[in-house]
């Protein structure tokens, strides 16, 4: 999984958590207790106030669903809809299924442990909301593939055209410090030979403003990553961790790179090589499960009422 795939992977879940998290708030804005919110004329609670002027929970509530109801309920739909055509056709994700998916999605990661930490400490996902998505899609999956064989001769034939793609990558944990001069790379080179810190000295002088609030780490990329300067990833394919490389030309400026250590995740089984081409040709000649949820809906007739929220 590349870093841009980390990316759209994360941004689903982040949008479905969030539209979760807000018809959580909507269905049960009741938590708010008298106590804690007194009840204005209109008998609506103030959830909040600013100087003499107060915010009722009729009007947050009126706000999220004007912003993001219709996106909520068409969620509610959805799994509800999904759920009653998983029972008819005798379909369920175990739990050994969902924990075998997110081992897959954490192998770029190098570990599920650091996987869910960042998932939770750099996009507030919790594994418990991972869980619960990665459970739906995967039934979604499965109902869209139910009526879909492969052959075992198409797996072959598939494996055979790419027989790469299941190969596990070395994941190379690095940081890097970019200066504008050779000079100024050398001077850099000087000062972590005679012992500076380089998460410090990244966070003085390195130019590259998404890497130097980190202190110059860039993180886990793969050993081919295609948004890595190749000069830097040639260069650090070469070191042992704990080593450090530089001066290396990038296009205009200079840069120093640093190895803390190279992770290399363990080969899948060919049954499960072979488990994933399947899924994979079978979604391909699927409908999408975005058409597969509205049929779904249309099936069980979900209805929205009128005036419940915009549409």
């Amino acid at each position: 999984m590349t870093r841009q795939e980390k990316g759209l992977w994360a941004t689903v879940i982040v949008l479905t958590a969030c539209v979760i998290g807000m018809g959580g708030w909507v269905l049960f804005s009741g938590i708010f207790s008298q106590e804690a919110s007194p009840s204005l004329k209109d008998g609506s609670l103030a959830v909040a106030s600013i100087q003499d002027r107060a915010i009722t929970e009729d009007e947050w509530v009126d706000e999220l669903k004007k912003r993001y109801g219709r996106e909520m309920l068409m969620t509610m739909l959805n799994r509800q809809a999904v759920a009653l055509e998983a029972k008819a056709k005798g379909i369920d994700i175990t739990t050994a299924e969902v924990d075998a998916e997110i081992d897959v999605m954490s192998r770029s990661y190098g570990s599920k442990e650091r996987f869910l930490s960042e998932m939770e400490n750099q996009l507030g996902i919790t594994e418990a909301e991972l869980r619960m998505e990665t459970t739906y899609r995967m039934l979604l999956e499965k109902i869209a593939t139910s009526d879909v064989y492969i052959e075992p001769q198409q797996i072959d034939a598939y494996l055979e055209l790419y027989p790469d793609q299941f190969r596990p990558k070395k994941q190379l944990n690095l940081s890097m410090i970019e200066v504008a001069s050779e000079d100024e790379a050398n001077q850099a080179m000087d000062r972590l030979e005679n012992g500076e810190d380089f998460a410090a000295l990244a966070s003085e002088i390195s130019l590259d403003e998404y890497t130097r609030e980190e202190g110059g780490q860039i993180g886990l990329i793969e050993e081919d990553d295609p948004f890595l300067p190749p000069a830097l990833l040639d260069a650090a394919l070469e070191l042992e961790p704990g080593d450090i490389a530089g001066p290396i030309s990038l296009t205009d400026t200079y840069a120093i790179v640093y190895l803390h250590d190279i992770i290399e995740p363990k080969a899948p089984s060919e049954d499960k090589i072979r488990e994933a081409v399947r899924k994979q040709l079978a979604l391909e000649q699927s409908i999408s499960l975005s058409e597969l949820e509205r049929q779904l809906r249309e099936k069980y007739e979900a209805r929205i009422s009128a005036g419940t929220v915009t549409l």
